[in-house]
Formats: C-alpha cells, structure tokens, sequence
C-alpha cells in the first residue's frame, strides 16, 4: 500500500508540466492522506455511508422528535378542573387566596352552608361584612372612656338610657376607688361614707355624728373605701334587678301584642259583612288579617309596616287626600258604638249618574239610527241593569 498526497481540493492543481511542485505536506489542513487500495467498491461504500448516516441521527433532533412526537393523554384533575367546581365555589377560593374571606366565614351552622351557589355567596358575603361591621363596632367601644363604655354595654344589655347614664357612671367610680386615693383626698372618702350612711336610712344628724366620729378617729379613708364596696356591690344588684324588669317588661309586650293578635283574628271571624248584602268569605278573613298584620316594608326608623302603611308612605299626600274622599262619600262611617256602618248612598248616586248617562247615549244613537221609539231600543241586559239599580236603591 502506497501513500501519496495531493493539493488540497479547494487549491486546485498544477495546471503545466514542468512548473515547479510546491510541498504542502507540512500543512495538515491543506493535504488529505487517502489509501490507495485496488479493491475498493465505491457501491458499497456509498451505502455503508447512507446507512452510517441514518444510525448516528441524534435521537433528540427536532427531527427525530416531531417523527416520534405522541401526544399526551389529558386527563381532568378533579381538584384542579373548574369545570368540575361551581363558579362561585371558584370565585371564593381566589378571594379568600387574597384575604377577602377566612376559614371563620366558611363555618355552617344552622342557617348556613357555602355549596357555590349565587344564593349561599350572596349569604357569604353578607356575613363577612355583619362580622366586619361588628369589629369595627367592637372596636369603637373599646376605645370608648371607661364611664362611656360601661354605660353603653348596659345599654346594649337591656337596662334604659337614663338608667344606664346613672348606674354605669356609678359603677366606675365604686369600683376605680383605692384607698391610696383615699388617703390623699379625705373629701371623696368623706363623700363616699356620707353616701352610704343615707343609702342606709340614716338622718341627716346621724349621718355627720358616724362622720365626726370617723375624722377624729383617723378612720374616714378606710370608711370611705368600704361604703364604695358596699356601694358598688348595691349598684351591681340594681342592675341585676333592672335587667329582669326590663325583661318582664318586654314579656309583658309580647303577651300583649299576642293578645291584640288573637282579639283582631276573632273580631275579622266575627265581622258577616262590611258593606251590606256582601258577605265575608273565609278567603277574604285570611287576607284582610294577613294585609292587616304581615310586614311588607319598614320605615326610616326600622319599624315594621303593613300592606295599608306600605302604601301611604309611597305618596303620602295622595293616599290621604283619597282617604278623606272615601270618608266625604260615607264609606267609613260608625254607629255610636263604633260599629262599622258604611253608608253608599253617594258612591251609588255616582254609580246610578255613570250607568244612566251610558245608556242615555246608546239609546240616543240607536233612535238615531233607526228612527224608532227610545224604548223598543232597549236590550235585556240594559233592563237589568235599570232593574236591578232601582230595586237596589229602593231597598237601602
């Protein structure tokens, strides 16, 4: 086997005999060393290439990757598909994320449970602003005096306004007395001591007697501070004491109220008729009382309205002027004794004026038109009703 170089390809060659042979050996870019063999197949050669080329593809060429390339099965995670969770569920999920809502918001109970319903969020979001406005409510009163906040939490407990002024600023000064305080302010104790000796029965010689006694004593300030222990220990018992006549008093209204409940349902079973020949049904019973006593709306001071009050605060001035209208026209009037006795004496003299003057004009145009008597042109039903309002009116 013989070795032999040649110029590089990208060179060329000699182009002439004779020219001199420049020797690129020593340059290893520009030369190739190729083997002179006498049997080589250049056909099996140039597939062995091919093949080679194929075998030594990258396997993770973008090639080979979109040849290979299976999609991924997509499988729905049930805690992740929203397809899978109602819409509100969702929504409040991502608020709570962003602290809108807490784990306290969510808690059921008896009237609540969150199931991602427009309902339940609705229902949701109104407790989480009652829970916020009763902290900031929560928090304005804590930062309230002491006097203050003591005589609104008696408020809030039932007790009334004046008794609450009176007795809360009472108790915070029994309870806040030291005898250090005491000791420095012989006044307040001396105070104090008269106080409880007059809450005691005493007269007004006995009290300044026990008071002389206790100044010569040196024993006021320990007097002091024990009339404002006993003192505040009366003042705890009052409020204990208005607290349950504040509840009786509330018992006693709601007796009441279930009793003038009780004596208008008798009096609507008892009441035939309101205006003469039409009598109540049961149907009408239950209506009148329920428009009587359901709760259709409330006024600017939260107190409950029925149907009839609904009604006349949306136009006031017209509802009264149509009030005293019906009145004028008898419809309201009593006996002596206050028993309904609606007089439709004028509601009907409208009514007869309204149905005389309709069948005036159509037995105008009917003579009109066939040139007859006035009275041949009168239908049955128009004699009905001509009938049936003289016979009604002859009867009242």
């Amino acid at each position: 086997m013989k070795t032999s170089k040649f110029y590089s390809p990208d060179f060329g060659e000699p182009d002439g005999d004779g020219l001199e042979i420049i020797d690129n050996s020593s340059d290893k870019n520009l030369i190739k060393e190729t083997i002179e063999t006498s049997d080589f197949d250049f056909d099996s050669e140039l597939s062995n290439l091919i093949n080679d080329s194929d075998d030594d593809e990258d396997e993770s060429s973008p090639e080979k990757a979109a040849k290979n390339f299976v999609p991924p099965t997509t499988e729905k995670s049930e805690s992740t598909s929203s397809d899978d969770e109602p819409l509100y569920k969702v929504l409040a999920e991502q608020l709570k994320s962003e602290g809108l809502f807490d784990d306290e918001d969510f808690e059921e109970d008896d009237d609540f449970k969150f199931d991602g319903t427009p309902d339940s969020f609705k229902s949701l979001m109104e407790r989480r602003d009652f829970k916020r406005g009763v902290k900031i409510f929560e928090d304005i009163v804590s930062e309230m005096p002491n006097k203050m906040r003591k005589q609104f939490q008696l408020f809030m407990d039932g007790l009334d306004e004046d008794s609450s002024l009176e007795i809360g600023s009472k108790v915070i000064d029994y309870s806040s007395v030291t005898r250090d305080e005491l000791e420095s302010n012989t006044q307040k104790a001396e105070q104090l001591y008269r106080e409880l000796l007059r809450t005691k029965g005493f007269s007004q010689e006995k009290i300044n007697k026990y008071v002389e006694r206790a100044k010569d004593l040196d024993e006021l300030a320990e007097e002091g501070f024990e009339a404002a222990q006993s003192l505040n220990q009366e003042v705890q018992k009052q409020i204990e004491h208005k607290k349950q006549e504040e509840q009786y008093v509330a018992q006693q209204r709601q007796q009441e109220a279930h009793k003038r409940l009780q004596a208008l349902k008798y009096t609507i079973n008892q009441t035939p008729e309101i205006f003469k020949g039409v009598p109540l049904t049961e149907k009408m019973r239950e209506q009148l009382y329920k428009s009587m006593t359901d709760t259709v709306a409330y006024d600017e001071n939260k107190q409950p309205l029925n149907k009839v009050a609904a009604l006349s605060r949306k136009n006031p001035e017209a509802f009264r002027m149509q009030l005293h209208y019906l009145t004028e026209l008898g419809l309201f009037n009593t006996d002596e004794k206050g028993n309904l006795k609606p007089d439709l004496t004028k509601i009907m003299r409208l009514a007869e004026t309204k149905v005389s003057r309709s069948i005036d004009d159509r037995l105008k145009k009917a003579a009109f038109k066939s040139g007859s008597n006035l009275s041949n042109n009168l239908n049955d039903k128009e004699v009905d009703v001509l009938t049936n309002l003289e016979n009604f009116l002859k009867n009242k």
